[in-house]
């Protein structure tokens, strides 16, 4: 996947990860619009050969590519769209913009059924490209910051998950605190990174200073979900300096 690539992250991170960071539709969608443009494009012209064909094509009792028009609006709930045979550009946006809410909600769904997207579930409200892929210019920082996101980053909590390790049971290599290895340990727990931390959290409730009373989950979530645009910089380096030492101390 494009994406993928672009984003920085392996080959077996989430697709709906992937895709719900950069806040693209996956192909389907634009295929559905492009037949639907098609149609509107062959109905404006009565006279055509093509219109012709068209006719033909409707009175016939055979599957074929009119078949697929009127599913498409039989399923968003258009039918009398096709019955009208007529469309205009006013509905076609409403036709699209049903095709991505319905693909949003399906989105949604799959996600929160995800045992490895379990943290991104809590973190994606809207279906948009986030700020820090803007925000942040360093290419590398970029990547872990998506891979702790999405959960393709390489914490035992996401490793044990492959090896079939129970969840309690992916404790922390690199501290003594006997504390699962999550994203949440990793921001606001493991003493291995307490120096960069201070400096992170010093700058974070300096901006919001009643980020100090939240519990890790908590700011956790914030961190991972904050648009301020010199937090996202502090949270940037501070995971990529972070992954790093954890990398030198394996």
């Amino acid at each position: 996947m494009y994406g993928k690539m672009l984003l920085g992250v392996h080959k077996k991170a989430s697709n709906l990860g992937t895709l719900g960071e950069l806040g693209v539709y996956p192909l389907q969608t634009e295929i559905l619009m492009n037949i639907l443009k098609f149609w509107q494009h062959i109905l404006q012209d009565n006279s055509s050969i093509v219109y012709e064909a068209y006719q033909m094509m409707v009175k016939s009792r055979a599957q074929n590519w009119t078949t697929s028009v009127k599913n498409v609006l039989h399923h968003f709930g258009f039918d009398e769209i096709w019955d009208a045979q007529t469309i205009d550009n006013c509905s076609l946006y409403k036709i699209k913009c049903a095709i991505l809410s319905s693909y949003e909600n399906f989105w949604h769904a799959e996600v929160r059924k995800s045992p490895k997207l379990s943290l991104y579930a809590d973190l994606k409200s809207g279906y948009k490209m986030e700020k820090y892929l803007t925000t942040v210019k360093k290419f590398s920082q970029r990547k872990e910051f998506t891979s702790l996101r999405i959960s393709a980053h390489h914490l035992h909590i996401e490793e044990g998950r492959y090896n079939k390790i129970d969840r309690q049971l992916r404790i922390c290599r690199h501290c003594h605190l006997d504390k699962v290895e999550d994203e949440a340990h990793f921001l606001g727990e493991c003493p291995m990174y307490m120096e960069h931390r201070s400096i992170l959290f010093k700058h974070v409730i300096s901006q919001v200073p009643s980020f100090n009373c939240l519990n890790m989950h908590m700011k956790c979530l914030y961190l991972l979900t904050c648009e301020d645009e010199s937090i996202i910089n502090h949270l940037s380096k501070y995971i990529e300096m972070g992954m790093d030492m954890r990398k030198q101390n394996l």
